[in-house]
């Protein structure tokens, strides 16, 4: 079984902000693979879930807020016995360029505390990440810029971002990590040219 888990805030206000674009990739997984989202309180946040091949998939978006992100990701994966290696955390990332993903597994927070919260919560970084760059804001910090609104142009490029984010979730379970990471880590597949 599969775990992919989508950072960011709950209140509809940051809906459309760099900080949720890991709910709008699970959004588009639920659309994709015909799957609807219930809230569930023993996880704390929004369950769904799918079949890909032989391979049976949940999909999380925690409720407990951006920075408290995995209380609600250590009781899924402790309800469902999920290994570390088969978790799959998508966040957004202002150290890279506006549009680009990146796939790692086993790295630090970046001083994301989203996923530091995981982290402390599994006892273990060894999960995949799937990283979408937002960009910066030189008239904003870095805090006040996630939780703002994203503009129509940032938002048509994170819009194509999320698109790949999401078959690149879908393609580390059916093909492998190493195999997805050769193909979405890489300048074509990117638009930091």
């Amino acid at each position: 079984m599969y775990a992919i888990v989508g950072l960011g805030n709950p209140d509809s206000r940051y809906a459309l902000t760099p900080h949720n674009v890991g709910f709008m990739v699970c959004d588009l997984l639920s659309f994709s693979f015909n799957f609807s989202f219930n809230f569930s309180t023993k996880f704390i946040g929004q369950v769904g879930n799918f079949t890909y091949g032989l391979h049976k998939i949940v999909v999380l978006k925690p409720h407990t807020y951006m920075n408290l992100s995995g209380k609600s990701v250590g009781l899924l994966v402790n309800f469902y016995k999920i290994e570390i290696g088969n978790i799959i955390v998508i966040h957004d990332d202002i150290d890279l360029n506006l549009g680009v993903i990146r796939i790692k597994k086993g790295s630090s927070s970046g001083g994301h505390k989203g996923v530091q919260s995981v982290i402390d919560a599994l006892g273990s970084n060894n999960f995949i990440r799937i990283k979408i760059g937002v960009g910066k804001d030189r008239n904003k910090e870095a805090s006040e810029y996630v939780l703002s609104s994203l503009d129509q142009e940032r938002l048509k490029v994170i819009n194509d971002s999320i698109e790949r984010a999401k078959n690149a979730a879908v393609d580390i379970i059916s093909t492998g990590l190493t195999q997805a990471m050769n193909v979405y880590n890489t300048k074509k597949n990117n638009s930091d040219k």
